[in-house]
């Protein structure tokens, strides 16, 4: 319990000191600003710069395709954030040998991996509760139309963030296994891109973590049967990368 609230503080403080909540916070919640003005000004770009008007070519911009538009977007932009911010929580740890005196001090490797991930898990939750709301309260204003209610919204923004929880995860653990965290970051890009091709599969997708981000974009009918499977799955895949990186942490070399 001393290594977690230790390191936990750790945390925290280094996150202000590299201005992580920062960089996390423009791939969230300023994204979620700024995405419906995008998207409402898009018309008028088209109109004003080509020769031809191409706005009645776009599909009808209502309350649930702007908020669907952000979520879409969000996934893509926002995994780069992720990724790139916090690829080095545990390979910095490692690469710059900061384990030494904690490690020789009695710090348990467990405690240090449950508060690096206890600590971004509760960030990651809370920018992108505040990014769906924020974006909702600014959609409703700027589109009309659309069945969008706030239930779908706090729906939506829950399936993300045990999607992200998961990456979450994984990243830890595959930072654990680099000395530099950029190999981390780069293969979990590449793994959250590639699942989401899966999510074309009926059959299968259910039982891959991107269906959560696919059935948080079906306004209306977010939750349903179909996505016991995935909590399920996902939860334990998130609990397995965690231990996985407490057990690596447990043995890697300190000099």
């Amino acid at each position: 319990m001393q290594t977690f609230k230790a390191y936990f503080k750790k945390e925290i403080l280094e996150a202000v000191r590299t201005s992580k909540y920062i960089i996390l916070f423009v791939g969230t919640i300023f994204w979620a600003l700024l995405d419906p003005l995008l998207l409402k000004l898009l018309p008028i770009f088209l109109k004003s710069s080509l020769p031809v008007d191409m706005s009645s070519l776009l599909p009808e911009l209502t309350r649930d395709t702007a908020f669907q538009n952000f979520a879409g977007n969000l996934f893509e932009i926002g995994t780069l954030f992720f990724a790139f911010t916090l690829m080095g929580l545990l390979s910095n740890e490692i690469r710059f040998k900061k384990l030494i005196f904690p490690y020789t001090s009695g710090a348990r490797p467990a405690g240090m991996v449950l508060a690096k991930y206890a600590h971004y898990a509760i960030v990651l939750a809370v920018f992108i509760m505040v990014a769906f709301l924020t974006n909702y309260f600014y959609t409703i204003r700027l589109f009309e139309g659309g069945i969008l209610s706030v239930g779908d919204v706090l729906g939506s923004a829950s399936l993300y963030i045990i999607y992200y929880c998961l990456l979450l995860a994984i990243l830890l653990f595959l930072s654990s296994l680099f000395k530099r965290g950029l190999f981390a970051g780069i293969t979990i890009i590449v793994l959250a891109y590639t699942l989401s091709i899966f999510n074309q599969f009926p059959d299968i997708r259910q039982y891959l973590p991107n269906y959560l981000l696919f059935k948080a974009q079906n306004i209306g009918n977010i939750f349903d049967s179909t996505l016991i499977p995935t909590i399920a799955i996902s939860s334990c895949l998130a609990v397995l990368f965690v231990f996985l990186s407490a057990n690596r942490m447990n043995k890697v070399d300190i000099v």
